[in-house]
């Protein structure tokens, strides 16, 4: 009786024990109660990303991550909004800094300067210090050396990166590390024979999800248009997910396919004898309806000047337009002052609903009073992963939504460049 009991114990705990060891992550950034989270890949065909953590810094900056994975995993660790790229490895530890610099308001967010991390140190056998030794040799090896690869035809010369790397970091130690090296190589074959590429990296091997570099090289080897019947039937599991590329490829150059589509993922997703494949269908899934005409808009629950919540299910029988904004510009002026008159003109046709960051809300409620602007304005305050779901990446930003929280448009243009054709045509449509 006590052996059967050790028996079902054991048998409770083996699949917790399967599903990681533990990772610890100390960290400091210099924005105090920051919202922090550890975004982990789900594979990195899609880059489909699942949040594992979510913490916040304390009023010095100082915030601890613990987790578990079950196998080398690339992840990105998001301070507010901005996000630094690590990779982490089972039971390491490791100590961070991550600085954010300070936001100018004269410079786009596409030109904005990027967070930096620095890691104080590492206890994982010595992985990441040397995977990042490796990638920065192997793409200083690439640019140096890419023209006379290419044009020369000199693909020996991918042999000396080997001696170079060894050299440089010593002998590699792990698997993951090799595979980088491998497939990293393979991309920059591609360009001299795609059949070596797939004769050498590809046929007979093991389907690497969670490699970055061997994606990179399976979509250059993709743009050669792989249609091999041999090589595909050779490699059930990478045939289908070549097929599932070129859905999503079909589905980006007719949107009018979504249906044909989503029923082949669908059938991938229930019936792939692949779970990974299964993984990747869902997530392509996921990223063609995420923000697509007729799609489920993100929900938020949001308060106004006086302190009311304000939720999207409050505006299921209106269409809306959604203004996302951060801070006074005189473009914002401009813009409100377009929108104003729009809104006069389309009574009861649209809501507007304004949301300003935490940062600029008061100073928005003052402009909204000293202009007489009547529509809604609501407080983003902590929710800032809302302009994550809505893609906003620049201020500021619009988004239609249709009856019952569904997207119209996504995003939306501004007042003064056809904002108002987009918003007839979609209450036409309807």
């Amino acid at each position: 009786m006590r052996n059967k009991l050790v028996c079902l114990i054991l048998a409770l705990l083996c699949p917790l024990l399967m599903l990681g060891q533990n990772v610890t992550i100390s960290g400091m950034t210099n924005r105090p109660n920051a919202l922090v989270r550890l975004l982990v890949y789900d594979e990195m065909f899609t880059c489909h990303q699942t949040k594992l953590v979510e913490t916040h810094a304390d009023k010095d900056g100082k915030f601890i991550i613990q987790a578990a994975i079950a196998e080398i995993t690339p992840a990105q660790i998001a301070v507010n909004l901005e996000r630094v790229d690590v990779i982490l490895s089972p039971n390491g530890k490791y100590d961070l800094e991550i600085l954010i610099p300070e936001k100018k308001s004269e410079v786009s967010y596409f030109e904005k300067e990027r967070p930096s991390m620095r890691i104080n140190s590492a206890e994982d056998g010595g992985f990441y210090s040397q995977y990042i030794e490796t990638e920065a040799i192997v793409n200083d090896f690439i640019y140096d050396n890419f023209d006379r690869i290419y044009r020369g035809r000199k693909l020996s010369l991918l042999d000396s990166l080997d001696v170079q790397i060894v050299k440089n970091t010593g002998k590699i130690r792990s698997k993951y590390i090799e595979d980088f090296i491998k497939y990293r190589k393979a991309a920059v074959v591609t360009a001299v024979s795609s059949k070596k590429v797939m004769a050498e990296y590809f046929d007979n091997q093991e389907v690497l999800y969670s490699q970055s570099a061997y994606m990179e090289a399976l979509f250059e080897l993709l743009k050669t248009n792989v249609g091999d019947h041999d090589f595909l039937s050779r490699n059930p599991q990478l045939a289908e997910l070549i097929d599932m590329s070129y859905q999503q490829r079909r589905y980006y150059a007719n949107p009018a396919d979504k249906d044909v589509v989503l029923s082949y993922l669908d059938n991938i997703e229930k019936s792939s004898k692949y779970k990974k494949n299964q993984q990747v269908a869902r997530n392509i899934k996921s990223q063609i309806e995420e923000l697509s005409y007729d799609s489920k808009a993100p929900d938020f629950a949001l308060k106004d000047k006086e302190g009311k919540i304000v939720q999207l299910a409050d505006y299921k029988d209106d269409m809306v337009l959604l203004q996302f904004v951060d801070g006074y510009s005189p473009m914002l002026e401009h813009e409100f002052s377009t929108l104003n008159e729009l809104q006069s003109q389309w009574n009861d046709t649209i809501q507007v609903v304004t949301i300003a960051t935490g940062e600029s809300f008061y100073k928005m409620v003052q402009l909204f009073d000293n202009q007489g602007f009547n529509w809604q304005l609501l407080n983003l305050g902590d929710d800032i992963v809302l302009l994550e779901n809505y893609h906003v990446m620049t201020f500021p930003s619009y988004v239609i939504l249709k009856k019952k929280g569904r997207i119209g448009m996504a995003p939306a243009p501004s007042p003064d460049h056809q904002l108002e054709k987009h918003v007839r045509r979609i209450s036409k449509y309807l």
